[in-house]
């Protein structure tokens, strides 16, 4: 066994030697490659220590110097991106990112985040659109494992982030063209919701991807479409209240002043919590919507839901004497919902509350004859 042991050591001495020898002479070039690999990885070690105890200045250093001795590192590029992007540095951050791609082209992270800067920050919508088709066009090596490793769901929950994203994209470019060019906003829309539908498709219990898209068939003016998806987001998150105020403003728009009144009181009581700005204005719509149901003789609650909100803005004004009067007053206001379009009180509210925003009493309206 000894002499065996003794004869591996020699044979690995004598292979050592050897490529000491060969990258001293003819493999030079590679020899010094190998020698910066190792000094660039032990720059990025550095960087990574200093990134995860966020001392970014020393992380940039680090990772700079390491990368100019080993540029394929991918993760170290895409680090230092989104140190850039901490920093409001967008341009550098771009750079960042192409560089990881350039250094590992099937790189998922590094294109979302490439596509998001491209689009949120420097308005480049193409190249936007372009990253996040990439993502959605790349072939993955999927493994799947159970209870050890499983790499499918995330590259599909990928593809339905990329589809979002392109979808946001298109609806940006849509914005920033001038009205005068209606046929080409109007087909930017189209593809905005097209990516949206392929989003939904994928992940079916996401509120903002049922919203957007709601959004886009809205503003294209196919209210059926925008009925059925803002009614998807809302019992998807019925304590959100964009939806229930959008389909709020739609239904009022279609004359369905009883049903535009029910969303419209979700809305009110959901955004007073901290949207009092948009609360206001939402009280008005409300307020605007049910004189018009008045007058056609419809029933409505806007008096009681105006007088609750004239209360709760009073007891959130005023100073309580004692802790206990605090705790009372607060008690007092979240106990406050709407249940079967009236103000109610209940002790067990929460889930009979949720059931209740969850419903979307219009739903029928959109659904196809």
């Amino acid at each position: 066994m000894g002499k065996i042991l003794d004869i591996i050591i020699k044979i690995s001495a004598a292979i050592i030697v050897v490529f000491i020898l060969y990258c001293c002479t003819i493999g030079r070039e590679f020899g010094i490659k190998q020698v910066h690999k190792i000094l660039g990885m032990y720059h990025v070690n550095v960087g990574d220590k200093a990134f995860k105890k966020h001392n970014m200045q020393d992380a940039i250093n680090a990772y700079e110097t390491g990368l100019e001795l080993f540029p394929e590192h991918y993760e170290a590029w895409f680090n230092l991106g989104n140190i850039y992007v901490a920093y409001e540095d967008y341009f550098s951050a771009t750079e960042a990112y192409q560089n990881a791609i350039k250094a590992k082209n099937n790189y998922t992270q590094a294109r979302m985040n490439l596509g998001i800067i491209t689009a949120e920050k420097l308005g480049d919508f193409d190249e936007a659109i372009n990253q996040y088709q990439r993502i959605i066009n790349s072939k993955h090596f999927l493994i799947s494992i159970p209870f050890v490793y499983d790499n499918k769901k995330s590259e599909t929950a990928n593809k339905a982030i990329a589809y979002y994203n392109m979808g946001k994209a298109y609806s940006q470019k849509a914005l920033y063209l001038p009205n005068k060019l209606k046929t080409e906003k109007k087909e930017l829309l189209h593809k905005a919701a097209k990516a949206y539908e392929n989003a939904v498709e994928i992940i079916k219990d996401d509120y903002n991807m049922y919203y957007n898209l709601a959004l886009t068939y809205h503003i294209l003016g196919d209210y059926r479409k925008a009925g059925q998806y803002y009614c998807s987001a809302i019992e998807t998150s019925p304590m959100q209240y964009e939806a229930h105020y959008n389909l709020g403003l739609m239904l009022k728009h279609l004359r369905q002043e009883t049903y535009a009144i029910d969303e419209l009181e979700k809305a009110a009581v959901l955004s007073t919590s901290s949207y009092s700005s948009h609360s206001q204005y939402i009280f008005d719509v409300l307020s605007s919507v049910s004189m018009d149901a008045l007058q056609k003789g419809l029933p409505n609650n806007i008096d009681k839901l105006i007088a609750q909100q004239e209360q709760k803005e009073k007891e959130k004004n005023k100073k309580s004497d004692n802790k206990k009067a605090t705790e009372k007053t607060k008690q007092d206001e979240d106990s406050v919902f709407l249940i079967n379009g009236k103000i109610t009180v209940d002790d067990d509210k929460d889930q009979t509350v949720i059931n209740n925003f969850k419903k979307c009493p219009s739903k029928s309206l959109f659904e196809m004859n």
